[in-house]
């Protein structure tokens, strides 16, 4: 035990390593997202990006993807306006996050001659329409039972495909965009 008085000042030495450790935390932290970051560039974004691709150019149209009465509507029954599919599921976050933004300018994408269409990847019709009526969710929804993801190789859920007037895929975007509705009402 020290004696009152007889206590050492703090070192120079001691002071200078808790600085060091801590710019090596911040920086440790930091070099890790960087790193969680690349990594999900490299090996998740960048081979879905490149195998979406290969599906411009596909005729979509033969495809059929579900309606609430139980019916198989084939995609060229949307053919003369560019169609916009948003493949999404409840229980998705980033879908969630997306959806809202979908929904607030679903009126201008009409004004604009195009159509939007969420398919739902395979929930129940009641809980689509219970998470429908919770979140506002106003434009038309199909359901696909996974053919429709599988033929246009749809790996992440939100993901928006694009169909020209003709049926035939436009692009394929995947993930959570924020900007997805300048994308839609400018470059579509």
């Amino acid at each position: 035990m020290v004696k009152p008085g007889n206590e050492e000042p703090p070192s120079e030495k001691n002071s200078s390593s808790v600085r060091v450790l801590k710019i090596i935390r911040k920086y440790w932290i930091q070099g890790c997202l960087l790193t969680f970051i690349f990594y999900q560039i490299i090996f998740t974004w960048m081979p879905v990006w490149m195998d979406s691709r290969k599906m411009e150019g596909v005729d979509v149209s033969i495809l059929h993807i579900e309606n609430e009465k139980g019916e198989l509507v084939p995609i060229s029954k949307f053919k003369g306006k560019p169609l916009i599919l948003n493949f999404w599921a409840s229980w998705c976050v980033p879908c969630r996050l997306e959806l809202p933004l979908l929904t607030q300018i679903y009126p201008s994408l009409v004004e604009n001659e195009k159509q939007l269409i969420g398919v739902n990847m395979n929930e129940s019709w009641q809980k689509i329409q219970k998470f429908r009526q919770k979140t506002g969710m106003d434009f038309p929804v199909f359901r696909d039972d996974g053919r429709l993801a599988k033929r246009l190789r749809i790996q992440l859920i939100p993901s928006i495909v694009v169909v020209d007037i003709d049926g035939k895929v436009q692009s394929i975007t995947s993930g959570f965009r924020p900007w997805i509705q300048a994308y839609l009402l400018w470059w579509v």
